[in-house]
């Protein structure tokens, strides 16, 4: 059974809304599920995901865990991609680097070269009348070390969909657990969204109207849409930057037709963790039906803003 489907199928198993509630999770043991009035959300894999039907030296690199897939549209639809065969290390919706320095040690998170982050502890998991919280604990580990070097805790909080998007807000804080300094870059890691890159007419847009494959564009936004089938409506997801977000805006982003939209940050310059320290850094993932003139992208963002300036 291809990936997708057999993912969709474990949800409708395993989901069973709270009477009464608009949100619920339910858990399998290895992925979180989130609906809202019983329609799929997303799916958080805390436990390990193996590729299939590869060979056992590809299994032992490309297994991944902590990472959000799938990411539904408001329909049903399914925004992201899992193992894609131009890049296997692609994952769904993802925070990674793929040059970190560990002391005197080389690591690679993005490709998932001799490092995992892996589950720690679930801190909190509420549903409330209009949003899910979710807070997770994950830890950074060479694959030869049992305890992290990066302890990572992950917020996200799932907004009620309109009748055109949804947010989901994100904060990320990266501690350095260990006794050396840890630094950051590499290009193009940070936050990431890895869409279905089977779906037609992906079109990319940001703040100057459509953008063209990028490493530096000037926005302080991002959208990739795409249709859900041939002649079918577009569907899509933006990365909103958070305006406390260190260097925002920061014009960092890795944009591929193809289908990859990120948030790269610090790219070229390396942020260093020293012992004890920690960043956290805040993006929106809005999920709209329609392409980003069509779901409101930019007005969507401008209100994000004022939500951020008021709190």
């Amino acid at each position: 059974m291809p990936r997708t489907l057999a993912l969709l199928s474990a949800l409708c198993l395993v989901i069973s809304p709270m009477a009464g509630a608009e949100f619920a999770y339910e858990d399998d043991g290895t992925t979180l599920w989130i609906t809202e009035a019983g329609e799929p959300v997303l799916g958080y894999n805390h436990g390990t995901i193996e590729p299939e039907d590869a060979d056992t030296d590809f299994q032992e690199q490309y297994r991944r865990s902590s990472y959000i897939h799938p990411l539904f549209g408001l329909d049903g639809d399914v925004l992201t991609e899992d193992f894609p065969d131009d890049h296997p290390h692609h994952r769904g919706v993802f925070w990674s680097w793929p040059g970190v320095q560990y002391g005197d040690q080389g690591v690679d998170v993005w490709h998932l070269a001799g490092v995992r982050q892996l589950f720690e502890e679930w801190v909190e998991k509420e549903v409330r009348e209009d949003s899910v919280l979710v807070h997770v604990r994950n830890g950074w580990r060479l694959t030869d070390e049992e305890e992290p070097f990066i302890r990572e805790d992950i917020r996200f909080t799932v907004h009620p969909a309109d009748d055109i998007g949804r947010a989901i807000d994100f904060e990320l804080t990266f501690t350095n657990v260990s006794q050396e300094d840890v630094a950051l870059a590499g290009g193009y890691g940070g936050f990431n969204v890895r869409p279905d890159s089977a779906r037609p007419d992906e079109q990319i847009a940001g703040a100057p109207g459509l953008l063209e494959d990028s490493n530096n564009a000037d926005t302080p936004w991002a959208d990739y849409s795409s249709r859900v089938e041939a002649d079918g409506p577009y569907s899509g997801t933006s990365i909103f930057q958070h305006p406390d977000n260190p260097d925002y805006p920061h014009d960092g982003w890795t944009l591929r037709h193809y289908g990859f939209l990120g948030q790269a940050w610090p790219q070229d310059d390396p942020y260093v963790l020293q012992p004890g320290d920690d960043v956290t850094l805040e993006y929106r993932l809005y999920v709209h039906r329609g392409d980003a003139e069509e779901g409101e992208v930019a007005e969507r963002f401008e209100a994000y803003l004022s939500e951020r300036q008021s709190d």
